[in-house]
């Protein structure tokens, strides 16, 4: 994977209402390399691209999506609270996903959420979508849902995303993933010398395209943001 990729947060998602086919296909157009999308599980274990647990900030309906048939979230819209029964937008299933970066030869980081953690099973269906894409890795806060992604493939890619308060920061290097995914503000110190001497690949996300420090940074080989177009522009 080449440095400085530039992957859409939750498609482009400063112009676009995340996790949908309108902001993934923008993040297209603004020439994002990667896209970054988060999984959820239905009641009867169908994967939909959304990042809440709970329905209610992007649909207005207070459920927990496992509590749900696949269904009954196709009804539900996301969008603005105002508009969206009239122009909202549908939830995408993980697979339609996938298939519209394969065709458009996009990266993908997928980050596994609440309702997929400690479920192998699930997992083992996600490598399966995934199977024959060249540039993909999942991602999570859980170590313990990293470590069954290695179990079920060495071959994946995985990143652990880290907080100040999750990880422990003396010594990096004992977490068995390929990755640390981290927000722009880790990026001080001793933070910045514990992410940089782990050895592992660093990914930033929260980072807008204004950060001072983009031009000078070659030990982050990949970005993820809601601004790609901005972002890409500043990279160059």
């Amino acid at each position: 994977m080449s440095d400085n990729q530039v992957f859409a947060h939750r498609g482009a998602s400063g112009s676009h209402v995340e996790n949908t086919m309108s902001a993934f296909k923008a993040a297209v157009k603004k020439g994002a390399d990667g896209i970054e999308l988060d999984v959820q599980q239905t009641k009867d274990g169908e994967l939909f691209v959304i990042h809440d647990d709970n329905m209610l900030r992007l649909t207005g309906v207070d459920q927990q999506i496992d509590q749900l048939t696949a269904t009954e979230l196709q009804r539900m819209k996301v969008g603005n609270s105002r508009s969206r029964w009239i122009y909202g937008h549908s939830i995408p299933l993980l697979f339609d996903v996938v298939a519209f970066c394969t065709e458009h030869n996009l990266a993908l980081n997928i980050e596994l959420k609440e309702t997929v953690y400690g479920q192998p099973e699930v997992i083992q269906r996600i490598l399966d979508y995934v199977d024959g894409m060249e540039n993909v890795h999942l991602s999570s806060f859980d170590y313990e849902t990293m470590q069954l992604v290695r179990e079920e493939s060495e071959a994946m890619e995985t990143a652990l995303l880290v907080k100040k308060k999750t990880v422990d920061w003396a010594d990096l290097s004992r977490y068995d993933v390929d990755a640390l995914h981290f927000h722009k503000r880790l990026w001080i110190e001793p933070y910045k010398t514990a992410l940089i001497e782990s050895g592992k690949t660093l990914r930033m996300y929260g980072v807008t395209g204004k950060e001072p420090f983009l031009s000078n940074t070659p030990e982050v080989t990949g970005w993820i943001t809601d601004y790609p177009k901005r972002l890409r522009r500043k990279l160059k």
